[in-house]
């Protein structure tokens, strides 16, 4: 019988989108949390990476690096100075990596799974990275997906991730749409399932749900000549749960209307833990409009940027509006996509229940010449300010991470302790006890961990428009000076 988390209803809180995410200086009593500095980089990669898609840390020492941009893991020797390709782009040895990111999960043991995305399966790595043979999932379709939102493996093995939403428009029975009249989009339902794949029983159960952002109202509008246009209201704020499966298989869900965490632990208890500390910041009016200027400029230069884009050949939509949809809501259509935003397909049906559907691409009316869509550029507004919520949210999308020791870290949205932007992480243990903060390098990202307090770093070197790593190690001891 599968353990079946509800989350509780959630208040009006969320954080705002992408890069208008920042951390934020504000004014309150801090619990006494001891805060922990990273150690100066013990090794720096030599070479540079396209992107880091993510890392795992390998019993001899080495690291297995995954770039997404150039289609290749790779792995680094302890020293980090050489590296090995062990899944090319290119076909060798009858495996490559797919014309498409895709992620890698902390599998049993030292293993590692790789997702596949041309095949739709799963290889297994080796504790030296090597592929030692392949699995199909119980759902190949569902892997698609897997790309674009966190993943994880509990202590039995089984696979566990964030369903895909499959919205249907439906339209009206009486035939073909009317030129001019406007379709309302469906809105994302507001939670999004937690669903866990069992490789022997061949079956897929739900664990938990999380909360979705939301907010976003959408309607589409087919022309004369099969054109469509998207018009879709934006709230640039809204609340998000996250969740992330522990080394030891616990499931921990972070609500981020209050900051507490639920807990699906390796027994199949359910639990929760008391609400954790957090700066809440308050928003006035002229705070609401800089985060929908800010929202604005981000569309505008997320459309410039793909408008050159080419359309799926399976009818994808315009790249245009998927960056649009991304940026607005966190929501993708189809595979694909990053961070750890939900997936979202749309599949119009016409007046006799038809359609597909089911995971793929998404398939729209007003198809052009080789199933392009024609569709121009989506006319983008913003909810009044009365409708944006009053205070900063505690989390933002993607911003829980479990490490090799049995902690959850966690990147809040505002903190009084980041004097200079550097990003500081709430590090939680398996009974929902925050025992100390972390705080990163100015310009450092987590990439991943190692064990025993190793931790990597990601930065880009401008010059070479490159991603490099460095490992270093949470320093203990007496608390760092603020």
């Amino acid at each position: 019988m599968s353990s079946l988390l509800s989350f509780r209803t959630l208040e009006r809180r969320g954080p705002f989108v992408g890069a208008m995410l920042v951390l934020s200086t504000v004014v309150s009593a801090q619990p006494a949390v001891p805060m922990r500095d990273l150690s100066n980089p013990e090794a720096t990669s030599m070479v540079g990476f396209g992107n880091i898609f993510g890392v795992r840390a390998l019993p001899s020492g080495k690291l297995l690096v995954n770039d997404g941009v150039r289609r290749q893991l790779v792995v680094l020797d302890d020293k980090m100075s050489t590296r090995t390709v062990v899944i090319d782009s290119v076909v060798e040895g009858g495996q490559s990596y797919g014309p498409r990111a895709s992620p890698i999960i902390a599998y049993l043991g030292d293993s590692t799974l790789f997702v596949d995305g041309t095949s739709l399966s799963l290889l297994v790595l080796d504790q030296n990275g090597k592929v030692a043979h392949v699995m199909s999932a119980p759902k190949p379709s569902d892997l698609r997906f897997l790309a674009g939102a966190a993943s994880g493996i509990d202590s039995k093995g089984n696979l566990l991730y964030r369903a895909p939403l499959i919205m249907n428009a439906n339209r009206s029975s009486s035939g073909p749409p009317t030129p001019g009249q406007a379709t309302t989009m469906p809105a994302p339902p507001d939670s999004a399932s937690i669903v866990r794949a069992n490789f022997d029983s061949r079956t897929v159960d739900t664990v938990g749900r999380v909360k979705n952002q939301s907010g976003t109202r959408t309607s589409m509008t087919q022309d004369g000549n099969g054109g469509m246009q998207i018009s879709m209201m934006i709230n640039p704020l809204n609340t998000v749960d996250e969740w992330a499966v522990l080394s030891d298989g616990s499931v921990a869900f972070v609500r981020g209307h209050d900051y507490h965490i639920d807990w699906l632990t390796p027994d199949g208890k359910v639990k929760s833990t008391p609400k954790l500390p957090f700066d809440w910041k308050r928003l006035t009016d002229e705070d609401k409009q800089a985060l929908i200027d800010s929202a604005r400029t981000a569309q505008e230069n997320a459309a410039k940027s793909n408008a050159a884009a080419k359309p799926g050949s399976n009818g994808a939509v315009e790249a245009g509006m998927v960056a649009a949809m991304a940026g607005g809501g966190g929501a993708t259509f189809g595979g694909g996509g990053g961070g750890g935003g939900q997936q979202v397909t749309i599949v119009m049906r016409g007046g006799d229940g038809g359609g597909g559907g089911g995971g793929g691409a998404p398939m729209v009316s007003g198809m052009g010449p080789n199933g392009a869509i024609k569709m121009g550029p989506p006319k983008i507004e913003f909810v009044p300010l009365k409708e944006i919520a009053d205070y900063y949210p505690a989390i933002r999308t993607g911003a829980v991470k479990a490490d090799m020791d049995g902690n959850l870290w966690v990147l809040t949205t505002t903190t009084a302790q980041s004097k200079q932007g550097e990003l500081i992480y709430d590090v939680i243990n398996n009974h929902g006890e925050l025992f100390q903060r972390v705080r990163l390098p100015v310009g450092r990202s987590i990439a991943g961990f190692g064990r025993s307090g190793v931790v990597f770093l990601m930065f880009k070197d401008v010059a070479s428009n490159s991603w490099f790593l460095e490992r270093t190690k949470i320093l203990s001891g007496a608390r760092a000076t603020d």
